[in-house]
């Protein structure tokens, strides 16, 4: 006990040295009156020991049963964000410190995450089988009113097969009153879903855009229109024109 106090202490200690808020939440067992869920000024505490302090979002989501949709590009920070809403839940349930300025939290009875991981040599499944056998043990041991982390849901598979399944997903965890938090890639499905936001209790959030459409790293409501992937191939050298110079550059004078 002691030292996951001292631990806590020291988390807060380097948060404060580089200029980021901490504190300790409120939670509500019977939230009545209270259906929100807030997180205000939230951060990754993964990102506290890098050189950079990490930029904070606002997050308020309508209640503690909604399943929480965010889309935007690649490199946005869509990954990061569903760390720190579970790291927020785990750090202030276990009586640490929230990295966030204020936490306004419910208590869950389980939580359950299923990031991107590496391929093994041994394994019997591709990518979109050990999602399916993750969320399959979701299922298997979860009680009603858990937390569910779901990053980049059936990418390992096409579109339509994939939305399919992440429509059948989001009903029946919709009927358990989980609180749900997936990334997809797929934005003409987010899109379509928005027209079924009350039927499966969803809400949605997007990378917020600066003016020259570059990301912000803060989330607002929406679904996003773009995934930016042509700006991401100019920023990592893969468009037409840089390639082909590559290519005459092999070539060589003839």
């Amino acid at each position: 006990d002691l030292e996951f106090y001292l631990a806590s202490l020291h988390f807060r200690a380097l948060a404060h040295a580089k200029g980021l808020p901490v504190c300790l939440p409120e939670l509500l067992p019977n939230p009545a009156g209270q259906d929100k869920k807030v997180l205000d000024g939230l951060w990754n505490p993964l990102l506290a020991s890098e050189p950079r302090a990490p930029v904070t979002t606002q997050v308020e989501l309508p209640s503690f049963a909604c399943t929480c949709i965010t889309t935007g590009p690649n490199s946005g920070g869509k990954t990061r964000f569903l760390q720190a809403i579970a790291f927020s839940q785990l750090m202030g349930q276990a009586g640490s410190f929230v990295a966030a300025k204020r936490a306004l939290l419910k208590p869950v009875s389980g939580l359950f995450v299923s990031l991107g991981e590496a391929p093994h040599a041994d394994q019997k499944e591709g990518r979109l089988g050990m999602e399916l056998v993750r969320i399959r043990t979701l299922f298997e041991q979860a009680r009603a009113g858990s937390l569910v982390v779901l990053d980049e849901l059936c990418s390992g598979t096409n579109p339509s097969e994939g939305e399919e399944i992440i429509r059948m997903l989001l009903a029946l965890l919709h009927e358990l009153e989980h609180e749900v938090h997936v990334t997809t890639h797929f934005l003409n499905f987010a899109q379509a879903l928005e027209r079924e936001a009350d039927q499966l209790g969803l809400y949605f959030l997007q990378v917020e855009l600066d003016g020259t459409q570059h990301p912000t790293y803060r989330f607002v409501p929406g679904v996003a229109t773009t995934s930016l992937a042509q700006q991401t191939a100019e920023r990592l050298g893969v468009t037409r024109d840089q390639l082909r110079r590559m290519i005459r550059r092999d070539e060589g004078p003839r």
